[in-house]
């Protein structure tokens, strides 16, 4: 494959892991919004019951944002060409593929561009 071949793939791939992972992050600021309101409405609650409530939207929440964070730094690491990204992006790739369909996607393309010969050259050293 050429190499504006490989630039193209490296750009379409650092695209998919911001675009796969920002939603990620949504999903956690939903889940936080979500439980954070009805939690804090809940009329038969107590304020202890309600605190908890809360606390745990936010916990779960904020755990499903982090999972989305190294995806999207990963992702603006490989439209900057940067070498970092490349190793993080293998790896991310990896553990991207038990979670069915999109991840299993992501980490597929993700090593089928590191398969390619030549596909080091494209990042910046």
């Amino acid at each position: 494959m050429s190499e504006s071949g490989l630039e193209q793939h490296r750009r379409i791939l650092g695209v998919l892991f911001i675009v796969i992972n920002g939603l990620s992050l949504l999903i956690g600021v939903g889940v936080m919004l979500f439980i954070g309101v009805i939690g804090g409405t809940l009329p038969t609650a107590d304020p202890e019951e309600r605190a908890l409530i809360v606390a745990v939207g936010m916990g779960v929440g904020g755990c499903i944002g982090l999972l989305g964070l190294p995806g999207v730094i990963t992702g603006l690491g490989l439209l900057k060409r940067k070498s970092w990204a490349r190793t993080l992006t293998l790896v991310l790739g990896i553990l991207a593929i038990p979670n069915v369909p999109l991840g299993t996607a992501l980490g597929a393309y993700a090593l089928w561009f590191y398969l390619q010969p030549g596909s080091d050259q494209v990042f910046d050293p």
